[in-house]
This record gives structure tokens, C-alpha cells and sequence, in this order.
């Protein structure tokens, strides 16, 4: 056995578990969250620990909750001690103490016992608040502009006189359409188009603030900025408002409380949105800096000439916004300017969504500047993205959107009257503010490459809390997209579990009475799609838990993919799905696959594509109730299962070509991942599938197969070589030929000659890299990543690949590196975890009893080219005999 695998423990053996500290605490999956509305929050934490020492694992934890910092530093928990508990659970840990009520602000702490029994130092406490819990904690109506257009921004503002200071403070803002407060002029917090995106006439999301700080003695001024966003969707038939609930406890105990009514004055700004909000016209922002007000949201201000707000009902949930915000995470100096016509035209050097800043010199007042945005070199103009400035003749002056958004790289300016210098325009990029945790990079700058841009797609369309296929034309969140992206590139790379509990309830939100549900989420609208569409909601769930290991968002979906399961069955002609609307492109398959192929109607290969979507959901379901202990539910729909996997392979195998549907790479993936061929054909069927997808030089995919052709791949090793080869091409259709073009983003079809330069039709690849070359994935025996699979392919010639990701339990790195025959690898594995490793080895066929492996390796079993292993945590370097082959 030593003389072949050579391995090397970097940390030491019996490193002190003084140097272990509980850390990263987090409540329902958000760290120090302000306004939660879960009554029974659920605690995490990890373990830290410097020496990375073999084997290192919690035998037990201790959680106090207490209703001040000051009393948990004095280890007085007056809500709740849970004692000494023995168990190695560090994640989703239910809150037991006494109920907590809306407003309760909460602080927590935990201290672990290592695995030999040792007890570590308390962790720096975290804090949480509650927010409203009851639909009757909102005191105050709704409120609104009593006659503004629905386009208009509109200022709100309420004065406030305080006798003592504020010993406490929230305020709860839910609005339809964005909102950002002002306490006294200051704008509180750094995030932008607040609330997430929501179905805004079923629900409206709401922030909770903490103003205590920004209060004082004397007047105070509490002002909201309002622009419509969402509300002015036409699919909704809402009307921009906003409701506000603030709840205060003074210096001396008195409790004070104020809500949104018409004792709130409100007018016009100074700005608003321009385009209609709806397909192809969602337009940008008009600023009329003329009729800018200093100080509208100030204590002193004078707004005797307002008007008083106009109280409505609003018949919708209010839910808190338990996800992170949106934010500015990267700024872009523009790198070229050059005349275009009668303007100029600034390159920003990538696409990107968010907005845009222009400093503007030399304008009389009255001026008008036209700001035109596009994603494409040739063009001036994509989508009507096109934005408004009138001067007030100030020698310098400024353009920034507030309450909407551009998407694209391209910016000309006309109406300048001093020559523009590339410094003056600025890139704002936004996206929904989940932070990175997983990385990837190879010997091949080409793989690494498409890595980034994969993720730069995904984050360009995730600006609000939803996965769009485009931020420019449409901003939709189609269901096929969503799915790809949260399986192949957020669970792997961002801290992305809070963002996607949301969006599993937001596919719930969209669901008919007649249990089928709308192809996109959370809008609502008629567009295209089909089963694969509106089935992300239980496909996210499903994909959340084998991450984070969370049945609450198994609970979530479950109620509503039983009905979507229903509606399904209810649509069965001979035992399989047939069509079920009479609308075009309302039963598709595969979409915007090579060769042009769009699947749709009654023709039978979107049917078979369905109808595997259709077993692939009965599966699905089938594990989430026996997990959820509904046996009955689980009998009833594994029989529905098997019969429909019989009936797909009597329809559509072809015994000739051993092949179903048209043979191509997804409908081979498709039938193999759902069980559809019987166990005696499935070599066969493999087979097929291996020699497709050899036969062709690209990824047979589109935006719907995409995540099943990915999935299948990145299960097995041996489809990696012919993977590896399609994506080192730069030809088309490939990911490398759009990166030959100059494309940072990718578009929406296999070609550059499209409109839509920043589609999420092809993102998810990045999980090849992670899951397959570097290996890291989720054990499917063991959801949540407390055990996990390093399972790592050495491709074609490259020569190193490194890769990381931080799962529940703390940063997993795999690198590997081979040369002269030989494969080193390096590999973390977090505390309190485990991993299975598969390594490629040409290790001889016995390894003895495995009684020599070093402390925290155990092996499994062994075969010619591999080696099986069970890792404890630690980290290990290993330095074995290269594989001839990837299988």
C-alpha cells in the first residue's frame, strides 16, 4: 500500500482543541438578520479551527438566547438555555425558549465540545430581531400619491418629536415598488430597488430597519423615496404604495408606535421612470434636476404646500424580506469615448446590469441630455433603454438612475455641450448581494474563462432576488433558467440558501387554481414554457436541500407540487402527458438548442421531453415524502412513477438504435437520469449516449436540457473527456466561440448575431468544473454536505485544476496536479464533516487490508483504476500513480 499512495498529513495529529471557536452564527440562514417573521428561527454555526486537525468534530453544543447583549455577556439567557446537548448538528437548530414576539429583539451565542469531549470558548454573539409577525401588527392603510401619474417618483415624509432618545427603534417599509428611507437626510442602509421582486397582488415583500441610532431628542424626520418598479407591471393591476410600521421604546420605557396614514405628506420629485415597464420597453429614468428640493427630507423642512397622502386597501400577504438586499458589487470606469454621430459614445469594456453615473459640464438650464444603452457594438439602442436629463445650469452636474435599471456596455450621450472625458461615466453594477464562496481555476485560461463569465451571466440577471433571463428585454424569471442557475452555479459558488427559500415560495405564489403554474416567477404572465418551466419550484427545493440539508423548503414546495403533480395526471392520454394548452409554445421541450431546434406543440418530441420532465417530478416528490414521512403519498406517486416510465419506453424507444425520441445527447441523458430503460438495456442505452455524444464537437443543449444534460454529465466520469473537448473548442456552437467574439456574457442563442447579449439560456456550466474536474459535489445518501463526494476526472491534458467552495460546514478545497504519471492532490475537508474520495489511480488490483492508509483515510473498496476512500476531516495531500483513463 505505501509503495503506492504516498500521503501526507499537514495538520498535526493532537492539535489543541483550545484553537477550535464556534463561528459564522447565522439565524434562518442569514447572518444577524433585522426583521425575520419565522417564530421558531433555526441557529447554525461551523466550526473553526487553524490546525486543521484530523478528524476534528463536534460530540455536542450549548445554545443561550438572551434579550440584550449585556445579559448573554453576563451568561443570563432569559429566553432561552438549552443546555448541554449531545449530538454533532451544528446546522438549522430550532429555536426552543420562550415565544418571541414581533419587534423582540434576540441575541445568541453557542459553545461546542470537540470530538474528545474538550469544550471551546463561547462564540462572539449574534443578533437577531423579529419582525411582524401578525397581519394586525401593521396599525396604518396603505398610502399613496393622490393624483401623480403611476411613472412619477414621489417623496414621503412625517415629522416626529422625540422628549428622550430612542432606546430601541424599528420601522417595517413594505411598498409596491422600491422605497429608500431617510431618517433626518440620512439614507439608512446601502441597498438599492428594495423590496425584492415579488407577485405583487398576492405578496409584498418588506425590509425592517433599525433607526434607534439616527433618532434624536427633539424633531425628527422620517422620509421615504417611491418609485413604482413592479407595480407598474401590467400582469399585476397594482398601484405604486407603501405602507410603514414603526415600533420605539424611549429612554425612560415609553413605547411608541407610528404607522403610514394621512398624517403623511407627499409630492413629486424630481424624477421618473421612463418606457412602460412591460416587454422590449422597460425604459429608464427622466431627472428634471430644475425642479430638485434641498432638504425635502430634513426636520425644519416646510412642506405646508404638500399634499396629504391618499389612504388605500391593499388586498395581499406581507411577508418580511428574509434574503439578502440588492447592492452594488462592482463599479465600471468606462474605457473608451469616441463621437458617434452628434454624440458620443462611451465603451464600459463588459456588459452589466445596473446603473449608470454621467457627470455633465457646460449646460444651460433647460438642456436636455438623451442617455441611449445597448449590449451590442453596432447598435445605439437596445430595448428602449433610454434615459432623460434637464439641466438646472449648474457648472457641474449629475445623472444617476435610482428606480431603475440598465443592462448592457455600449452608452451613448447626445446633447453634450463640453467634450465628455472617459472618466466621466461610471458602471454601477448591481445584483441580488449573495456573497461568493466557491472558486475554480485550471491550467486551461480558456475553462477559466468561461467559469467567470458563466457567473458574471447569472449575476447580471439576478438584480432582484430572481433569476431573469435578460435585464433589458423582458426581466422575467423563467423557470428552466432558474433551475440551471441554482444547481449549477449558486449552490456551488454563492451563499445563495436564504435568496432561494424565497424564490421556492415565489413558484408557489404563481401556481393556478387548477394546480399549474405560470412559467415564470414571480411574475405572472402568458409567455412561452412548459412542464420543465414550471416545475423550478420543487427542482430548486430539491437541489436547496441535498446543499443545506433544510426540510423546511421541502415542506415549502411539498403542498404545492402535490396539486402540480395532480394537474399533470389530470392531462394523460394513454398513459402519457399530452398537451395541455392550445397555445403555441405553451408545452415545450427543448428550447434554443443547436441547429435552431425549439421544441413546442403537438409533435411527439416535445412530448417525450415532458413527459420525462413528468417522471422526473414524480421522483423527485417520491424521495421529498419519504423524507417528510408521508409513506402514503410516497406509494401512491412510485406507482404512478413506474407506470409511467413503462409506457415512455414503449413510445419512444427506438430497438434499432438502442436510442429514445431523436437520439440526440438530452433525450438520451433524460431517459437514463429518470429510470425510464429497463435495468437490462441500460448498458445499451449508455452506450448510445456515450457514442452521441462523441459524434458530435459541442453540447447538444438548450436552456431546458441544459440542466439535465449537465446533471448527467457531471454523474459520470467517463462522458468527461468528450465534455472536455467540446468545451476547449472556439467554434460554433461553443461557449469558447463567444468568448472568441468579445462576449463577457452569453447570449441568448448559440450565435453572437442575436439581440440579447446577457441570457441566462446557456448558464450552469460552471458546475462541470466543480463538480466534475475538481469533484466537489453533495453526497445524494447524505444531503446537507456533512458528508460529501470529492470525485475528481483528469481531462484531456490538463495538468492542474483547483477548485473550492464553502459548504455549511466550512470551505472544501480539491487541487490537483499531475505530472510523470502521477496524480498529487490536495484536499480540505471542513470540521465536523466527512467526504467520500474517488481518486484516479492505476493502483494493482489488491491494497491489502488497508490497515497502513494514515489516520482519518479508510478504504472502501478499490478497482484498476480507482481507488474508493472515507476521509474525516482534516487536510491531506495524496500522491498516487495516474489513471490511463478517466474511467
Amino acid at each position: 500500500m505505501k509503495k503506492l499512495l504516498t500521503t501526507l498529513l499537514l495538520a498535526p495529529l493532537l492539535a489543541s482543541a483550545a484553537e477550535v471557536t464556534p463561528a459564522g452564527l447565522r439565524t434562518e440562514h442569514l447572518v444577524e438578520p433585522i426583521g425575520i417573521d419565522v417564530a421558531e428561527p433555526r441557529f447554525s454555526w461551523r466550526m473553526d479551527d487553524p490546525a486543521h486537525a484530523t478528524g476534528r468534530a463536534q460530540s455536542a453544543y450549548h445554545v443561550r438566547v438572551a434579550s440584550s447583549r449585556q445579559l448573554l455577556e453576563s451568561d443570563q439567557a432569559d429566553l432561552w438555555d438549552s443546555g448541554k446537548v449531545a449530538t454533532n448538528q451544528s446546522q438549522l437548530i430550532p429555536y426552543a425558549g420562550k415565544p418571541l414576539a414581533s419587534n423582540r429583539e434576540a441575541h445568541w451565542k453557542v459553545r461546542l465540545w470537540t470530538e474528545d469531549g474538550t469544550e471551546t470558548p463561547w462564540s462572539t454573539p449574534a443578533r437577531f430581531t423579529m419582525g411582524l409577525l401578525e397581519a394586525e401588527d401593521w396599525k396604518g392603510p396603505w398610502i399613496h400619491h393622490p393624483e401623480a401619474p403611476a411613472e412619477r417618483h414621489i417623496w414621503f415624509r412625517r415629522n416626529l418629536t422625540l422628549e428622550q432618545p430612542a432606546q430601541s427603534a424599528l420601522i417595517h417599509i413594505a411598498s409596491l415598488g422600491y422605497h429608500e428611507l431617510f431618517i433626518n437626510g440620512k439614507k439608512v442602509a446601502d441597498h438599492h430597488l428594495a423590496p425584492a421582486a415579488s407577485r405583487l397582488d398576492k405578496r409584498v415583500l418588506y425590509l425592517s430597519y433599525d433607526i434607534a441610532p439616527l433618532l434624536q431628542p427633539g424633531a425628527n424626520t422620517i422620509a421615504i423615496w417611491h418609485g413604482p418598479g413592479w407595480a407598474r407591471y401590467g400582469f399585476f393591476k397594482t398601484r405604486p404604495s407603501v405602507r410603514v410600521q414603526m415600533n420605539a421604546t424611549l429612554a425612560n420605557q415609553q413605547s411608541l408606535s407610528l404607522s403610514s396614514d394621512s398624517d403623511w405628506r407627499c409630492a413629486v420629485s424630481f424624477s421618473e421612470n421612463t418606457g412602460g415597464w412591460q416587454y422590449s420597453n422597460n425604459g429608464g429614468e427622466q431627472i428634471d434636476a430644475r425642479l430638485h428640493v434641498h432638504d425635502w427630507n430634513m426636520p425644519g423642512f416646510d412642506d405646508s404646500e404638500w399634499q396629504a397622502a391618499k389612504e388605500r386597501n391593499v388586498n395581499v400577504e406581507i411577508s418580511a424580506q428574509m434574503m439578502e438586499p440588492t447592492r452594488v458589487i462592482e463599479t465600471i470606469p468606462a474605457q473608451s469615448v469616441s463621437r458617434k454621430g452628434d454624440g458620443w459614445r462611451f465603451d464600459m469594456g463588459k456588459n452589466f446590469t445596473g446603473f449608470l453615473e454621467i457627470k455633465m459640464r457646460g449646460l444651460a438650464k433647460g438642456d436636455q441630455v438623451l442617455i441611449q444603452v445597448a449590449n451590442r457594438e453596432g447598435e445605439v439602442e437596445d430595448f428602449h433603454q433610454r434615459s432623460h436629463f434637464i439641466s438646472a445650469g449648474a457648472d457641474e452636474e449629475i445623472f444617476r438612475h435610482r428606480f431603475n435599471y440598465i443592462a448592457g456596455r455600449y452608452v451613448t450621450i447626445t446633447g453634450l455641450k463640453a467634450e465628455p472625458r472617459t472618466e466621466d461615466v461610471t458602471g454601477v453594477a448591481l445584483s441580488t448581494d449573495v456573497r461568493r464562496t466557491g472558486s475554480f481555476t485550471s491550467s486551461n485560461d480558456l475553462f477559466n474563462r468561461i467559469y467567470e463569465a458563466d457567473l458574471w451571466t447569472w449575476r447580471a440577471n439576478l438584480t432582484e432576488g430572481f433569476t431573469a433571463d435578460c435585464p433589458h428585454r423582458e426581466r422575467l424569471g423563467y423557470g428552466e433558467v432558474a433551475f440551471a442557475c441554482a444547481w449549477g452555479i449558486a449552490f456551488p459558488n454563492y451563499d445563495s440558501s436564504a435568496l432561494y427559500m424565497k424564490n421556492v415560495r415565489d413558484w408557489s405564489d404563481v401556481q393556478r387554481d387548477n394546480g399549474s403554474i405560470h412559467h415564470t416567477a414571480p411574475q405572472v404572465n402568458s409567455h412561452y414554457g412548459g412542464p420543465m418551466w414550471s416545475s423550478a419550484g420543487l427542482n430548486i427545493a430539491w437541489a436547496h436541500y441535498q446543499t443545506h440539508g433544510d426540510r423546511r423548503v421541502l415542506e415549502l414546495t411539498y403542498p404545492s407540487s402535490r396539486r402540480w403533480l395532480e394537474f399533470l395526471n389530470d392531462n394523460i392520454e394513454d398513459g402519457l402527458l399530452k398537451k395541455y394548452n392550445k397555445n403555441w409554445g405553451h408545452f415545450l421541450g427543448e428550447w434554443a438548442a443547436p441547429d435552431h431546434v425549439r421544441e413546442e406543440g403537438d409533435p411527439e418530441v416535445p412530448r417525450y421531453f415532458n413527459n420525462c420532465v413528468y417522471a422526473m417530478n414524480l421522483a423527485t416528490f417520491v424521495a421529498i415524502a419519504e423524507i417528510l414521512g408521508h409513506e402514503d403519498d410516497a406509494t401512491f406517486y412510485r406507482e404512478r412513477l413506474e407506470s409511467l416510465r413503462k409506457r415512455i419506453h414503449e413510445r419512444y424507444f427506438n430497438p434499432e438504435q438502442n436510442t429514445y425520441s431523436n437520439g440526440r445527447q438530452v433525450p438520451l441523458a433524460f431517459a437514463l437520469l429518470t429510470g425510464v430503460p429497463p435495468e437490462e438495456l441500460r448498458p445499451t442505452i449508455e452506450e448510445s449516449f456515450q457514442r452521441e455524444l462523441r459524434a458530435k464537437t459541442y453540447l447538444d443543449m438548450g436552456s431546458s436540457g441544459l440542466p439535465v444534460l449537465l446533471n448527467y454529465l457531471t454523474q459520470h466520469a467517463s462522458c468527461s473527456l468528450a465534455v472536455y473537448d467540446h468545451l476547449n473548442s472556439t467554434t460554433q456552437p461553443s461557449y469558447g466561440y463567444f468568448l472568441e467574439r468579445g462576449e463577457n456574457t452569453w447570449p441568448e442563442y448559440w450565435t453572437v448575431d442575436v439581440p440579447s447579449r446577457i441570457h441566462t439560456c446557456y448558464t450552469g456550466i460552471a458546475s462541470w468544473f466543480m463538480k466534475s474536474v475538481a469533484g466537489i459535489r453533495p453526497d445524494p445518501a447524505h444531503p446537507g454536505y456533512q458528508q460529501f463526494l470529492i470525485q475528481p476526472v483528469i481531462p484531456g491534458d490538463l495538468t492542474h485544476a483547483r477548485a473550492s467552495t464553502e459548504s455549511p460546514y466550512g470551505t472544501i478545497v480539491s487541487e490537483w496536479t499531475r505530472a510523470d504519471g502521477r496524480l498529487k492532490l490536495k484536499l480540505d475537508i471542513p470540521p465536523n464533516s466527512s467526504a467520500t474520495l474517488r481518486i484516479p489511480t492505476s493502483a494493482p488490483t489488491s491494497f491489502g487490508t488497508g490497515e497502513d492508509l494514515p489516520d482519518g483515510l479508510t478504504l472502501v473498496r478499490q478497482d484498476p483504476r480507482h481507488i474508493v476512500l472515507t476521509a474525516l476531516s482534516g487536510r491531506y495531500q495524496l500522491d498516487v500513480p495516474m489513471a490511463d483513463s478517466p474511467e
